[in-house]
């Protein structure tokens, strides 16, 4: 059963992004005014983006200071 973790929502100016969770996936979709992305992660995946994803994040926030 499909179910929306987050609708579709405006990150900035020109871009929106959207997730939901099917069975054994989660899909993430990520749009700008000239073009739109999806990808599916099975659950180790997402963990494991999203840990990437924080450690940019961390490194960005150092290089910022």
């Amino acid at each position: 059963m499909k179910v929306e973790l987050m609708e579709s929502t405006k990150i900035g100016e020109f871009l929106a992004m959207g997730a939901e969770y099917d069975r054994d996936e989660v899909g993430l979709f990520l749009a700008s005014s000239d073009i739109s992305a999806s990808c599916g992660f099975k659950e180790d995946e997402w963990r494991k983006f999203v840990a990437a994803v924080n450690e940019i994040d961390r490194r960005l926030v150092e290089r910022l200071k």
